[in-house]
């Protein structure tokens, strides 16, 4: 028969915490009313058990699944999918808590519930979600014990302490599986993206687009030279590049795709290593020009690097780039006529003012240089550029003249195309930080940023930064120069003047490192190189495999070794385990206890053959007597604790 009592109150608490725990990071993420549904059920299942009331009818919970499901369907828009999933597995598993009737079923909720755990690495895969989903599963166990326990209730201690132990013991195990467990290509959970889950740079630029990045910390990349760092302000990573231009947005233009980049380079490469953050779009970034593409991505003739597939988990590529070059100086009319279109419906005195230029400046590179001496000498560089109206480059270039760099490089580019000449908005980050611990560049998105590119007749393509003739600084130094720190955790460092916060961030980001090298990053070719190391030879999955059986195997052996002495030696009473210590000792004077001889008589023997060691003995078996003969069955544990140090402390010398 159930053990229906296994259904108290607190065992129901337990579980409904750890359902908490397990849901709280999804929060964010998930519609107002799929919270409060989970919270109302949860609420009532605690209240069922508090009263011991019954559970609603089958036809009741009938009806709430499917107007739940309903309403996923309408809030979504489809069944399926990464959102819409894990949405309606929260919803159920609280539905499954509220209707439990009996023990069996509380094991459902539990077990799915180590399941849901892994869905909140379907969004992020830091240090510590990892360790507060450790954190989760420990408290799932604790919950399955107390619902296994029988007539009793189980304390807080007999919960978690050997919840942890179970969690202790699975750690070998889960090595062997991370590390010889055959990779696959991409992560299990690839499953569409929503764009609402989309961070970083986008495919169009608006005003105030990039001054929303510029307040963040996050990491966009982290670089590894294989030699000396550049300067920063050689420090351009190039990413989407937008051509086309409706009065107020840019957008990319659709181009052709190469297999190569057909320039002069000039000086020496430069090789690093790029390990990208996902933010599920296709581009990749690298310094200008890039010399080759990794081997899954690929040009296109505007010279944006992408990769083949979005990227949605943490891709690592090396690459080789050129600082100096020559690019696009053949490039004819008909290639570089859309670099010249505008919409001449808005912004109508920004176009005039162009036009104008022209006029009075017909040479293309003299015409650059004033319109940048007039950046100069009239306009601040802000991170809270005022709004803007229907035309939106006019207000900023002649009455605000205030923006950041994404009204400084629409407004240069859409002026050039209306004195004619070519020019384009390329996106990227420019500038980065050296932790010295990794000596890795850590590029976050606050370094976000925009710039301009412009055609000569003589030169090609050439990098024309506007916010360089604004704000020196910003380019130099850096965004922190440039606006002092930027954010809650950058202005605690500025504070301290010890510099003990900015050692602990630099550590920090030096653990995140490493963590995504050979955890979030530990991809097929890290796994084989690994592998090699270890003296693997010819490393496919056939080879994996073998060696992943004999690893479950082998650390499946150990284990149940361990646990089989342990419980050899756990089936003695405490108190006849710490005596046998005891004629262990004694048994070095020569006097050894025979198996079948009790205590008293042993002592007895003991006191003809050795009679100072009997009398100094004498104590100790008093105390053993008692405790183990004890008409009370058995006596504290602290008692026995008192007895385990006397014996440690005795001594037959």
């Amino acid at each position: 028969m159930l053990n229906q009592s296994a259904l108290t109150l607190a065992n129901i608490t337990w579980l409904l915490a750890a359902m908490a725990f397990v849901v709280a990071p999804h929060v964010a993420r998930l519609p107002i009313w799929v919270s409060l549904v989970c919270v109302a059920a949860g609420a009532w299942r605690w209240w069922i058990a508090r009263h011991a009331l019954r559970v609603p009818p089958w036809w009741w919970m009938g009806l709430i699944a499917l107007a739940v499901a309903t309403g996923a369907r309408m809030e979504y828009g489809r069944w399926f999918g990464r959102e819409v999933g894990v949405a309606l597995l929260i919803i159920m598993l609280c539905l499954k808590i509220l209707e439990m009737r009996m023990k069996r079923d509380a094991m459902i909720p539990i077990f799915m519930g180590f399941f849901l755990a892994m869905t909140n690495f379907m969004y992020s895969q830091t240090i510590l979600m990892g360790l507060y989903m450790f954190i989760c599963v420990w408290i799932f166990i604790a919950a399955l014990i107390g619902f296994n326990r029988i007539n009793t209730e189980a304390t807080l201690k007999e919960r978690l302490v050997p919840a942890g132990w179970l969690l202790l013991q699975a750690i070998p195990m889960m090595l062997v599986l991370f590390f010889l467990f055959p990779r696959l290509s991409g992560a299990l959970w690839s499953m569409p993206q929503d764009e609402s889950s989309r961070t970083g740079l986008s495919d169009t630029m608006s005003p105030g687009d990039i001054s929303k990045l510029s307040v963040s910390e996050a990491v966009a990349f982290r670089v590894e030279f294989d030699g000396a760092v550049p300067q920063t302000e050689d420090l351009y990573w190039r990413g989407p590049v937008l051509g086309e231009q409706d009065g107020r947005a840019w957008r990319m233009y659709p181009v052709a795709t190469r297999t190569k980049l057909n320039y002069v380079p000039q000086g020496t490469s430069i090789h690093y290593r790029v390990t990208l953050q996902p933010h599920n779009k296709p581009w990749l970034f690298a310094l200008d020009l890039p010399a080759a593409a990794p081997e899954d991505a690929y040009f296109l003739a505007d010279f944006q690097l992408r990769s083949r597939t979005p990227v949605t988990n943490l891709k690592a590529y090396d690459i080789t780039s050129h600082l100096r070059y020559t690019v696009g100086a053949e490039l004819g009319a008909k290639e570089l006529q859309p670099y010249l279109n505008y919409d001449a419906r808005l912004n109508p005195r920004t176009i005039a003012y162009g036009k104008q230029l022209r006029q009075d400046i017909p040479e293309p590179k003299a015409l650059v240089e004033a319109l940048l001496a007039r950046y100069n000498k009239e306009f601040d560089y802000t991170l809270q550029p005022p709004r803007l109206g229907a035309n939106p480059v006019d207000e900023f270039f002649f009455d605000t003249k205030k923006g950041f760099c994404e009204h400084y490089a629409g407004s240069f580019v859409l002026l050039l195309r209306a004195a004619g000449i070519p020019a384009r908005v390329v996106t990227g980050y420019q500038g980065g930080e050296i932790n010295p611990i990794t000596r890795q560049l850590v590029v976050r998105q606050a370094e976000a940023h925009a710039w301009s590119e412009v055609w000569f007749t003589d030169l090609g393509w050439v990098r024309v930064d506007p916010t360089f003739a604004v704000s020196p600084l910003r380019i130099n130094r850096g965004m922190s120069e440039a606006f002092g720190p930027i954010g809650v955790m950058n202005t605690l460092i500025d504070a301290d003047k010890l510099g003990l916060l900015r050692q602990i961030a630099f550590s920090w980001d030096a653990m995140n490192t490493q963590w995504n090298r050979w955890v979030v990053g530990f991809s097929q070719d890290r796994q084989r190189d690994f592998l090699e190391g270890l003296g693997m030879r010819d490393v496919d999955w056939r080879s994996i495999a073998i060696w992943l059986i004999a690893g479950v195997f082998a650390t499946g052996g150990v284990a149940g070794m361990f646990l089989y002495v342990r419980a050899l030696h756990t089936r003695k009473e405490p108190i006849v385990a710490v005596y046998e210590r005891l004629c262990s000792k004694l048994a070095k004077t020569g006097v050894e206890r025979a198996p079948h001889e009790g205590p008293v008589d042993y002592w007895q023997r003991l006191q003809q053959i050795q009679p100072k060691m009997a009398q100094k003995a004498a104590p100790l078996f008093e105390t053993y007597v008692a405790l183990r003969y004890a008409a009370s069955g058995g006596e504290p544990k602290r008692n026995v604790r008192d007895f385990a140090w006397r014996v440690r402390r005795f001594r037959v010398a």
